[in-house]
């Protein structure tokens, strides 16, 4: 897993799942011994607030700001109200949590509902009391030591995090073209804010640094990308590069009119990739040669685990096939899969896949690129 993040070919095609997604288990157990290796991720720095989760690690201090958080039910659903109270006025969420697949929370309803809201996240941006996660990184790598891998993982990028998470796209992009003045506030608050977390992020041990930007040219097309993402992912990869770590970016939807942009960003990997068979509009070959300096990590998409068996080993074998041969390729498990389906599928994609021998290369792509 390692070799294919820094660019490298190795002998097997690894293939790992975000940790969330794996029950502990019998089959987890003969799975991994099979092969499947464990993708895991903590805040370097802790979360800017309001966070996306409330996990240990995640949640910062916001000076001056009331916390609150309140349950309740909504036909069977349990449903978790989360409130920020400052001294410019107060905004609040709504998530709920269901059994759809594996482990996600759903926005309800989102903090950023109002013109005002602006200013009040804008607050608590300013007013977040960032710290280093550094101990527990270093004690979660050295418990999972060689049975996999773990991102430090970063807050998204200022629009992505307005877009999925702070008031969602109707409303952000609506007001980012109609009233674009506390919207564009916000952006640079959380722009100087998360730049203040990067440089502490860089001093960290970690080797990967993870974004989950959860890209779609839909939401964020070629303009948008060049203006507010692109200059914050080609500033990491050097930054990165220059540190001797690799900079990774999720982008899980369909990217062919972001293909040209995105190759001039320098990301070092691209990951959890979405194929056609999931809604991607570029087949895993067509990625590997527009974005030549970059790996490519594809999700392996849920609609397999309603297929046969045989179905799902034919589809496998096929995307290894036609993968490019001299490109480093490593596949994975990083969304929402049936739960009543992974126990069959996963040992058949794992089984395949170590099955698979793709090479071997002695220095990186990027040392290539560069020469």
């Amino acid at each position: 897993m390692m070799a294919v993040y820094q660019g490298c070919l190795p002998e097997q095609i690894p293939i790992g799942i975000y940790e969330r997604y794996l029950p502990r288990g019998t089959v987890e157990r003969a799975t991994r011994t099979m092969g499947l290796g464990l993708i895991a991720y903590y805040p370097v720095v802790s979360m800017i607030g309001p966070p996306w989760h409330r996990y240990p690690g995640y949640l910062s201090e916001i000076a001056g700001a009331e916390f609150r958080v309140d349950y309740g039910w909504d036909h069977g659903v349990l449903v978790e109200r989360r409130a920020y109270v400052t001294p410019v006025g107060e905004v609040w969420q709504e998530i709920s949590y269901d059994d759809a697949g594996i482990g996600s929370e759903r926005i309800r309803k989102y903090y950023i509902t109002e013109r005002q809201d602006y200013r009040i996240l804008e607050y608590l941006v300013e007013h977040t009391v960032l710290r280093k996660n550094e101990a527990e990184l270093i004690s979660r790598m050295r418990d999972l030591g060689e049975d996999g891998v773990l991102f430090g993982r970063l807050d998204r990028s200022p629009y992505q995090k307005c877009l999925i998470e702070l008031a969602g796209p109707e409303r952000f992009l609506i007001d980012l073209h109609t009233d674009p003045e506390p919207v564009q506030a916000l952006l640079d608050a959380l722009l100087q804010k998360q730049e203040q977390a990067w440089m502490m992020a860089l001093e960290s041990p970690v080797e990967l640094f993870w974004q989950p930007d959860n890209i779609t040219a839909e939401m964020t097309p070629p303009e948008a990308f060049r203006d507010y993402c692109k200059p914050l992912y080609q500033k990491r990869a050097e930054e990165a590069g220059q540190a001797g770590k690799r900079f990774l970016v999720h982008m899980d939807g369909r990217l062919r009119a972001l293909a040209t942009v995105i190759q001039e960003c320098g990301i070092h990997v691209l990951e959890s990739f979405s194929l056609p068979d999931i809604g991607g509009d570029l087949a895993l070959s067509e990625a590997q040669s527009s974005l030549p300096a970059t790996v490519i990590v594809p999700n392996i998409p849920a609609t397999w685990f309603h297929l046969s068996d045989e179905e799902v080993q034919l589809r496998l074998r096929n995307l290894l096939t036609k993968a490019t041969r001299d490109t480093p390729l490593m596949l994975q498990l990083s969304e929402d899969f049936p739960n009543t389906e992974w126990q069959r599928v996963i040992p058949l994609l794992v089984q395949t896949t170590m099955a698979t021998v793709h090479g071997v290369r002695s220095r990186s792509m990027w040392s290539r690129t560069e020469a």
